[in-house]
């Protein structure tokens, strides 16, 4: 059985990095919403355990309501991790702002600083020359004289209003930048907490999928070899896989190289994998990196009804989806099923089938 790792509690090391003075510089370039990843399943309570059972048939039926809880938890877990990480680039992307947002904030206010300086200047010779001016004009006693200093007095007014106009604009640029630097300090502050919400997500989901787990190995553990052999006596032989290029024949055929390795809680490979971590593996053999549980992948590429169902396509399982496999034609598909079974070809079970994808 995979360890799962118990994420520490407090504060995570990764957020301290991010200095508070640094949050406060950042502007509204990072818009990506802090709210949580739609691939995060609601949680699934853990069932409250049922009465011991008393038949064998009793004692199957309750160890498969174990598996398929523990790995839906496993799949929740899957997509808290997946949730965390985005949170962690967006800090991530926060940080890297702070700089250009520090230089433009500082930038703004050296402009506007420097320009009421000149501003002061001119508004002081201006003074002296409007008066001096308004002293002429009383005691022009020429009429042409007059219009002329009328004249002078309207340019004067006018270069006024050119200097006033200036510097409201400055003054709008800083307010702007001032603004934009408040939003973004909000920004950034939800997002430090969307992040330590994140991680004590995840802590929460591992610990409700290591009660399953550990559940779920008890009873497998008190199998017998008869009845191991008949839980994984429902695969079938390895069909013959079409030829192709496409991303999902590519990954249908690197997923058939690992027919037989054992299912393990949490694992993408090379020894053994869960639902989620055999199709991650085969996909990224093509080229294409897959979120790592089974409801994310659930929405990449398009949707697949069951009567489009095509060799390389993404089958699921259960509402909601829980379960994934890689389909393989003529109604069959690769998966890893569940602890103590490995990697194999199987019927897929139109009873559970919930959706397909295509890449």
């Amino acid at each position: 059985m995979a360890t799962l790792r118990r994420t520490p509690t407090g504060r995570p090391r990764w957020l301290r990095r991010v200095p508070a003075a640094a949050v406060a510089a950042i502007v509204a370039l990072v818009l990506v919403p802090v709210g949580a990843s739609p691939a995060l399943a609601e949680p699934v309570p853990p069932t409250p355990s049922p009465p011991t059972p008393t038949t064998a048939a009793e004692a199957q039926k309750h160890l498969d309501e174990v598996l398929k809880e523990a790995e839906a938890l496993t799949e929740q877990w899957h997509a808290a991790t997946d949730d965390l990480n985005a949170k962690r680039e967006q800090v991530e992307d926060l940080q890297a702002a702070v700089g250009p947002a520090q230089e433009a904030a500082e930038k703004a206010k050296a402009d506007e600083e420097a320009y009421r300086r000149e501003i002061d200047v001119f508004a002081l010779s201006t003074l002296d020359s409007n008066l001096d001016q308004f002293s002429a004009l009383l005691d022009s006693h020429d009429p042409q004289e007059f219009l002329d200093q009328m004249s002078a007095l309207h340019t004067l007014a006018a270069d006024h209003k050119e200097v006033l106009d200036r510097l409201l604009a400055v003054v709008e640029t800083t307010r702007r930048a001032v603004e934009e630097a408040d939003a973004a300090v909000k920004r950034a502050q939800a997002a430090v907490e969307a992040a330590e919400a994140a991680e004590q997500e995840l802590a929460k989901r591992k610990r409700e999928a290591e009660i399953r787990i550990d559940e779920a190995e008890k009873l497998l553990d008190r199998l017998s070899p008869a009845e191991r052999r008949a839980r994984t006596a429902n695969g079938a032989a390895t069909p013959a896989l079409p030829s192709g290029s496409s991303v999902g024949l590519v990954a249908l055929r690197a997923a058939a190289t690992q027919v037989g390795k054992p299912y393990i809680w949490g694992a993408s490979g090379p020894n053994g994998y869960d639902c989620s971590g055999l199709t991650s593996w085969a996909f990224k053999q093509a080229g294409v990196t897959l979120p790592r549980s089974s409801s994310a992948q659930a929405t990449v590429g398009r949707p697949v009804s069951w009567d489009e169902l095509q060799p390389g396509d993404l089958v699921f399982y259960y509402n909601p989806v829980s379960h994934v496999g890689i389909y393989a034609g003529n109604g069959l598909f690769i998966n890893a099923p569940e602890s103590g079974d490995v990697v194999k070809f199987q019927k897929v079970n139109p009873k559970v089938f919930s959706g397909a994808r295509r890449l």
